[in-house]
């Protein structure tokens, strides 16, 4: 067996597609050299793949400066001859995507190295040719956080334009993390806020996912589509359809758009509202909905829940104090979330299990220098806003010119002016909409951002489609006997108040030993400045440790806390600098734990309080 045979085998093992792939690909063009140590290395148009001293060295050097990035994933830009997978991998690397433009690169590595213990290794995953921005899909897939970006110059030269939106990729996938950490910041003490209001909600109604599959196929039925209206300019282009695209499409409306939809005379058949924030609630504030289904989690502005609707379905909290609630109250579902209300709304149709989700007014963009649909909250607040020397164009203009925003292509094919919040918001759905079970996916806003794997639709394909109403409205019918059987059944009030109570001797309990461990880190510091002996001090640091973390609650009281790297600044430069490094985090904890305890205090489960 050659080489190249083995390599394919052991390619093979793991990742059999590829393995074909790359055995069917015509090999680059590649220059076979042998390093002064030995050991094979390579020359392509562009320059050495690596040293042609010593490249095991040289791929050490690399691994070790990409070890201080503190990344928990490598994104390799040119797998070369395998020699920097390796080293990052033999240094502890938790997995390394090694990218490659084309199939033939790897045919004509694996025919130079033995490269059998390095593909069999699990942590070591590829993406080879095709879009590159399936480099998105592997990196959410991988279980990462942060993904430091690596690239192989030589091999990345020949296919620039490919390696450019493939590192770009990396970047807005490596974005998510600022953007959850500056949400954190903003939010996380009014997420803990409404959930303590909230929590009467969390007992009684049941979650999303009682409503998996309410709208796939069934006998000889096929699935049923769903249209989903979000607030972007084009909604206006869609709602004079909308009661014909009703009969034909299950209506699922963010918050935002619900004024829109209304002035039309049509209620949606389920209104998805997931922010936390006043301001938010104001979308809805005076509007009536009864025939609609509200779609919402625990943390929302708890107004939300005091409205008028056929029914309420909830998805899972995406944070601690939410899920210890739900374990006592029972489980919801997962409800995806990207940053917009329409990402959870069209998870809201995958679950659903929807033929295919038609999403009306997802612009992400400013097409026709338009922010809003024309009866927005948004729109409606800038008209009224507006004087003679302010007029609302100005505003208009000022978010349109404003200093984040940029052009960027647009769904049909020229450009649009986006920023950087609708970005994230469109990586969000080019990471779902590459994964296998995504329901196909069509925009109705062809003058809206463009985003890989969401396909342009009209509004006439639509309309095509077969009056499914009367199928739609008995299936809405089981959703509502869904609800009033999870009602039926009692909510469990007690079980989570008497879960609350233990909660809070939790959090008591982590407050009184982050104190006492802050007192003895500051005691600690004292004695270390004056020379004197402070190991008591640092074992009851030890035990202190030892007891936060047989705490439940800790995840709970850790929730508000910004990251370590903030906390703790650069590396102790000794014993003392360490010591109140570690009194600021304690303080940090105790904080955080009896923040959640003045909520949950008065925490009621009365109807609607």
């Amino acid at each position: 067996m050659t080489t190249r045979e083995a390599n394919l085998e052991a390619l093979g093992r793991r990742f059999p597609e590829l393995a074909s792939l790359v055995a069917a690909a015509e090999e680059i063009e590649l220059e076979p050299l042998k390093a002064a140590t030995g050991e094979p290395s390579a020359r392509l148009p562009g320059g050495l793949l690596h040293s042609s001293r010593d490249p095991r060295a040289e791929a050490r050097r690399i691994a070790e400066a990409s070890a201080s990035s503190g990344a928990d994933t490598t994104a390799l830009l040119g797998f070369g001859l395998g020699y920097i997978a390796e080293a990052l991998l033999e240094g502890g690397a938790e997995r390394v995507i090694a990218c490659e433009a084309e199939p033939g690169a790897l045919k004509a590595a694996f025919g130079l190295r033995d490269l059998g213990t390095l593909l069999a290794d699990e942590r070591l995953g590829f993406v080879v040719g095709g879009e590159p921005e399936g480099l998105i899909s592997a990196l959410e897939l991988s279980g990462g956080a942060n993904a430091a970006v690596l690239e192989l110059k030589a091999a990345t030269l020949a296919r620039g334009e490919w390696f450019d939106r493939a590192r770009r990729a990396a970047e807005r996938w490596n974005s998510k993390g600022a953007v959850n950490e500056n949400t954190l910041r903003r939010f996380g003490r009014l997420w803990v806020r409404n959930l303590s209001r909230n929590l009467w909600a969390a007992a009684a109604f049941p979650g999303v996912e009682r409503l998996t599959g309410l709208f796939a196929g069934e006998a000889a039925a096929p699935p049923i589509p769903a249209l989903v209206l979000a607030a972007g300019p084009s909604l206006d282009l869609v709602l004079p359809h909308i009661g014909e695209i009703s009969k034909r499409a299950l209506v699922v409306c963010v918050d935002t758009a619900l004024r829109s939809l209304l002035r039309f005379g049509m209620e949606p058949d389920f209104l998805v509202v997931v922010d936390p924030q006043y301001w938010n609630w104001r979308h809805l504030a005076g509007l009536t909905s009864p025939s609609s289904f509200l779609v919402s989690e625990t943390a929302a502005w708890p107004a939300i829940f005091r409205g008028e609707q056929r029914g309420t379905f909830l998805g899972g909290s995406l944070f601690p104090l939410g899920r210890r609630i739900e374990a006592l109250a029972g489980a919801k579902g997962h409800l995806g979330a990207g940053g917009s209300v329409a990402t959870s709304a069209w998870d809201l149709c995958r679950i659903m299990g929807c033929s295919a989700a038609w999403m009306a007014g997802l612009d992400l963009a400013f097409p026709g220098g338009q922010t809003h649909a024309k009866a927005s909250l948004f729109e409606q607040r800038a008209l009224a806003s507006g004087e003679r020397l302010a007029p609302a164009s100005s505003a208009q203009a000022e978010a349109l010119v404003g200093g984040s925003s940029f052009e960027a292509p647009s769904a049909e094919g020229g450009t649009v002016r986006t920023d950087q919040r609708m970005t994230l918001y469109a990586w969000w759905f080019e990471s779902r909409l590459s994964r296998p079970l995504s329901p196909p996916t069509l925009s109705l806003s062809p003058g809206g951002l463009g985003i890989p794997g969401l396909a342009v639709g009209s509004v006439e394909e639509l309309l095509s489609l077969p009056d499914r109403r009367g199928e739609i409205d008995a299936r809405l019918e089981r959703a509502a006997a869904m609800q009033a059987e999870a009602q039926a059944g009692g909510r469990p009030s007690d079980c989570v108040a008497e879960g609350l109570a233990g909660l809070r001797t939790e959090l008591e309990a982590i407050a009184r030993i982050a104190e006492g461990a802050r007192a003895a880190a500051r005691e600690g510091r004292t004695a270390f400045a004056a020379g004197e002996d402070c190991r008591g001090c640092l074992a009851v640091l030890e035990s202190a440790d030892r007891a936060l973390l047989e705490e439940d609650a800790r995840d709970i009281a850790g929730f508000l806390l910004p990251p370590l790297a903030e906390i703790l600044g650069a590396k102790a430069r000794d014993l003392g600098d360490g010591l109140e490094r570690s009194e600021r985090l304690y303080e940090r904890l105790a904080e955080s734990a009896r923040y959640h305890l003045g909520v949950l205090r008065d925490a009621r489960f009365g109807y609607k309080n």
